[in-house]
């Protein structure tokens, strides 16, 4: 009877939490969680959703994801988000929509009636709870280049109740798999010298510990994506491990604790080198065993294990030997 209950309540939550559906239509991937973002008006910062194709349109209609009420409307052309809509779901998540150019009609007539009443100003309007409700599937707004947007696609999030953490929506969707998918070792990093990757090849560092960054990405729908979880392995030893998964809004402006200087996220180059040691906190490291082993071996052999969102792994080996 008690294994019965536990499988109830299992199903229960499992149904709960992946109820989400993409806010768009054909949903390809354009930008993945966590993603390194370089400028704007908050300056270096992680990108807190994932974004969706709408095929370089505007007016793209934007769908909610899960039934449920409006938590808050944001109506400004220039913050990062541009115009936004906020939803709380039953299951206790809420979901955010960005950079839309407009909102659906049943919101227009309140966006319209704000801005008669302040102006060309950023508005940021607070909903009472359960008032105004949206069913899965029905519009919200249209895409856009509102806020940060270089070009009109579907900004989503999905974050708690109380909007301190953002969570990985590909644990929340069933996404289709681009049929380019693929993950790549560029480049390594090692103090100040940058070495081309080749596999099995030896690479010299110097000090206690070698001070690694690689430049790596995944591919999907003919874009350069962000990477869901980074591994270092020595000798077969997991030592070092970053995961996307979530990200706590404390640390939004955080990226130096898993990204390197290196980093461009710019719109005709975006390079993403991920650190591979501590060097500031960040709780996105996961694994970290330099502290326990102190000074490294002279020479080892190392593997990088790198996962896309679509859960696909790579392994790539080389050695390193202190000079």
């Amino acid at each position: 009877m008690k294994k019965w209950l536990l499988m109830v309540v299992l199903v229960v939550l499992f149904s709960s939490v992946f109820s989400f559906s993409p806010p768009v239509d054909s949903p390809r991937v354009s930008a993945t969680f966590g993603e390194y973002r370089g400028s704007g008006n908050r300056g270096p910062h992680f990108h807190m959703g994932m974004d969706f194709s709408t095929g370089l349109k505007e007016g793209v209609p934007i769908y909610a994801s899960e039934r449920g009420w409006l938590v808050r409307l944001e109506i400004d052309r220039d913050d990062i988000y541009g115009y936004t809509v906020v939803l709380e779901h039953e299951n206790g998540y809420r979901t955010l929509y960005a950079h839309l150019s407009r909102f659906a009609k049943k919101l227009e007539v309140i966006v319209d009636s704000l801005k008669e009443e302040f102006g060309d100003v950023r508005i940021v309007v607070e909903f009472p709870e359960r008032e105004i409700w949206f069913e899965k599937g029905e519009v919200l707004g249209y895409s856009g280049t509102t806020g940060e947007a270089p070009i009109p696609h579907a900004h989503f999030e999905i974050r708690d109740k109380k909007e301190e953490i953002s969570y990985d929506p590909s644990n929340f969707l069933n996404l289709q798999k681009p049929v380019d998918e693929d993950i790549f070792l560029e480049k390594l990093k090692i103090g100040d010298n940058v070495y081309d990757f080749i596999e099995n090849r030896t690479y010299p560092f110097t000090g206690n510990f070698p001070v690694l960054s690689i430049k790596a990405y995944s591919r999907g729908f003919n874009n350069t994506l962000g990477l869901k979880k980074i591994s270092l392995l020595m000798e077969g030893e997991e030592i070092y491990q970053i995961s996307f998964e979530q990200i706590p809004w404390s640390e939004f402006t955080n990226v130096w604790g898993v990204y390197d200087r290196k980093s461009v996220s710019a719109a005709y180059r975006f390079e993403l080198w991920y650190k591979l040691f501590p060097e500031t906190f960040s709780s996105l490291v996961k694994v970290n065993k330099f502290p326990e082993i102190g000074k490294f071996p002279d020479f080892a052999k190392y593997t990088i294990v790198l996962e896309d969102t679509w859960g696909m792994k790579k392994e790539f080996s080389f050695y390193l030997q202190r000079r």
